[in-house]
């Protein structure tokens, strides 16, 4: 088994700020960081106490790491993941992959044809309240139809992160990756999608809100909702019953014959999170993240694909770009088209 002992991040903004302390927690060393403005690698080098700040790309590829994690805006992914796959090197880079689907086609791609293990940090799945819902879908029987909703950058999500207002279909591309990846995760894939978007702050002039229906190649209906105020995450209606995961982190299951209520909110507090980013965020959020580079670490060292690889991820990128689209053209979008 290969192992993962050492990784290079690059790219030192405000997650970074908390994906490289999760490195450091599950034991993998940070070797290395650059960043584009050499001054917040420093920063980041000095409160992590990472032993290299690499002036350029070239130098930072050069040094010795297992793995490549890519933690910059999704406009330079495609860039740093071709140079990873021309160095031999594996990597991971943050969502959205990339701000085109061509792009991330070509991403995929690459990766494959050098023989490198590419894999997204797609976290989302990886909430403990999240998987919870995954392990106990058997209860509804065949689901019938299902509701998802998660939350769009409010005002306190884009004070700390300004750079949100700068994307075109805000919520669509921050937030639409992982609500769709969820929906992946449950229930398959999608053949076609409707969504509407809508503002919420009308003086920030973003769409910030979207409903998207996702029509399953299962048959059933999807309905993925982004909004900053909501009364519960999941709701599934199947054969058999009825499964919600509710905002308190409590998922109710309910038939016929009974009703059970189970805790999810089984996550420890992380002292290198800030008190202000653990409120705004909550812990479920923090969690997932040192969960979800475990899993991340576990496939790299088995050499198998990882849950969340390019190709699959692939797939949530096309239900991202579809939305987007069927949000502009105000019509269903098919997976099978282009865009």
């Amino acid at each position: 088994m290969r192992k993962l002992n050492k990784v290079l991040v690059l790219g030192t903004g405000y997650w970074a700020n908390f994906q490289i302390p999760a490195w450091q927690s599950i034991g993998v060393e940070v070797s290395g960081v650059w960043n584009r403005s050499a001054d917040k690698a420093v920063k980041a080098a000095e409160k992590f106490k990472i032993k290299n700040v690499y002036a350029t790309l070239e130098e930072a590829f050069a040094s010795p790491f297992d793995v490549a994690d890519i933690i910059t805006g999704a406009e330079i992914h495609e860039k740093l993941v071709i140079m990873a796959a021309a160095a031999g090197k594996p990597v991971i880079c943050q969502k959205p992959m990339a701000d085109s689907l061509s792009e991330c086609e070509n991403m995929v791609k690459v990766c494959e044809n050098s023989g490198v293990w590419y894999a997204v940090h797609e976290n989302f799945r990886y909430q403990p309240p999240i998987m919870a819902v995954k392990k106990h879908l058997d209860f509804v029987g065949k689901p019938v139809y299902a509701h998802i909703q998660l939350k769009s950058p409010d005002r306190e999500i884009i004070a700390k992160q300004p750079a949100l207002l700068e994307l075109d279909n805000l919520c669509l591309r921050d937030m639409g990756p992982h609500i769709f990846d969820v929906a992946r995760f449950y229930f398959g894939e999608a053949e076609s999608i409707y969504t509407r978007s809508a503002t919420a702050y009308p003086d920030l002039n973003k769409k910030d809100s979207a409903l998207s229906i996702l029509n399953m190649k299962s048959g059933i209906p999807v309905f993925c909702q982004l909004s900053q105020d909501f009364m519960y995450k999941v709701f599934i209606k199947g054969e058999n019953g009825t499964l919600t995961l509710g905002d308190d982190h409590k998922i109710i299951l309910s038939n016929a014959e009974r009703t059970e209520i189970i805790g999810t909110d089984k996550w420890e507090r992380l002292e290198y999170i800030p008190d202000d980013d653990w409120l705004i965020h909550g812990g479920h959020v923090f969690a997932a993240i040192p969960a979800c580079l475990s899993a991340l670490k576990n496939s790299f060292e088995s050499s198998a694909d990882a849950e969340t690889s390019g190709r699959d991820n692939l797939e949530t990128m096309k239900l991202m770009f579809a939305a987007i689209k069927s949000a502009e053209e105000g019509r269903v979008v098919k997976l099978d088209e282009r865009f």
